[in-house]
């Protein structure tokens, strides 16, 4: 059989207990489901690989049959899965996990396993099986999601945006017509045709307009761009620093008084930059709206959570959430602003990307005292684009 590496009797043992415990009935059973399911030996030859695998991945059960699944998959492109499995085969410990595939479209394909050792006839460990679902048609309307709600926050800005713009546009006229009419005067001979202090000032005036325009329409692009899924590690200071920038049409609307505290010398965490920034995007223009129309305080703070973990708190002491609406906040389609004002979507967004960073988001809001959103971030994260595992209860 293609692939098949010749071994020693001895060393066939293994493989084929493994692949006698799965019987003819259940190897039957196994290329019926939907579930992707995997299993090899303790010495991690594969022993079975199902249709819906094969399917997923264009990679054939017979290609693979006794080979080791760590060379395997490494020849398709990829290997997580292997090694996971070959984890649970050295420590007998259940995981779950999210892994990468090689895909029959020829890219990369996720997808969401549960590993567990298989015990033969008196507890005596003989496998490892893995059976999981495709993760790929869900992180893509998840990415979907993600984009339509930039969109909307987007639009929802619009009117902001005249205003971000037309201050810096105004000084910029009016040091223009100034430099100008100077200029005209000096033509004539009216005013001596000399550079003064106020003149270099007005310059100055019209660099920094130009300058703030330029970096209001370059974030205003980037946010609205789809965003990829490469995990760096980024700076959350940084990245709060960069949605604030964005978030200045929002807090001037409301009469925001904005509030920094940052922590210094946080450490990096790895994560999708762009998926970070909409989240403390979301979470400042929530705050902002969240104001009465006499405005408020929108307060944004960064720390150390612990030895593993950064944190984000965003609080704005406007009327709180009432308690009967605390249950739903992160609903998806749920708000309680006025038509035109909210998707329903933001909050929802906010706590699907952080819990797919492995963080959490929490609130806690008193009627009449504000409310404050809290975000965790573990510093070591792994998205569905890298391994991603935790123990499974026994």
């Amino acid at each position: 059989m293609a692939g098949r590496q010749e071994r020693s009797t001895a060393q066939r043992k293994p493989f084929v207990a493994a692949r006698r415990s799965l019987g003819r009935g259940l190897a039957q059973m196994m290329d019926e489901t939907d579930v992707l399911i995997a299993m090899t030996d303790l010495e991690g030859h594969l022993v079975a690989w199902n249709r819906a695998l094969a399917e997923l991945t264009g990679c054939g059960e017979s290609d693979g049959l006794g080979r080791r699944l760590a060379e395997w998959l490494t020849d398709s492109g990829v290997r997580d899965l292997a090694d996971i499995m070959a984890g649970v085969a050295r420590d007998m410990e259940p995981l779950r996990c999210e892994v990468r595939l090689p895909a029959a479209s020829g890219g990369i394909a996720a997808a969401a396993f549960s590993v567990i050792p298989v015990r033969g006839q008196g507890g005596t460990p003989v496998a490892v099986l893995a059976a999981g679902h495709d993760l790929t048609t869900l992180r893509a309307l998840q990415s979907q999601v993600l984009h339509a709600e930039k969109l909307a926050t987007v639009g929802q800005v619009a009117a902001g945006v005249a205003h971000e713009i037309n201050n810096p546009l105004t000084s910029i006229q009016m040091c223009v017509e100034a430099v100008l009419r100077k200029s005209a005067l000096a033509s004539e001979g009216r005013v001596a045709n000399v550079i003064e202090p106020i003149d270099v000032e007005r310059l100055r005036k019209i660099q920094d307009g130009a300058e703030r325009i330029h970096r209001f329409s370059r974030d205003l692009t980037t946010y609205a761009r789809p965003s990829g899924r490469d995990v760096e590690e980024v700076s959350l200071n940084e990245v709060v620093d960069h949605a604030l920038s964005f978030c200045e049409p929002a807090l001037y609307e409301a009469k925001a008084a904005l509030v920094r505290e940052l922590a210094p010398d946080l450490p990096l965490v790895q994560a999708v930059r762009d998926h970070i920034m909409q989240v403390v995007t979301n979470l400042v223009r929530n705050a902002a709206q969240a104001l009465g129309e006499a405005g408020g305080t929108v307060t944004v703070r960064t720390y150390r959570s612990g030895k593993s973990s950064v944190g984000l708190a965003v609080s704005d002491d406007g009327e709180g959430i009432r308690e009967e609406d605390q249950l739903r906040v992160f609903d998806p389609f749920f708000t309680t602003k006025p038509a035109g004002r909210g998707t329903g979507l933001g909050l929802t967004v906010v706590r699907n990307i952080v819990l797919a960073h492995g963080g959490e988001a929490t609130f806690e809001s008193k009627p009449g005292s504000g409310t404050t959103f809290v975000v965790t971030l573990p510093i070591d994260c792994r998205l569905a684009v890298h391994p991603k595992t935790e123990k499974q209860p026994r």
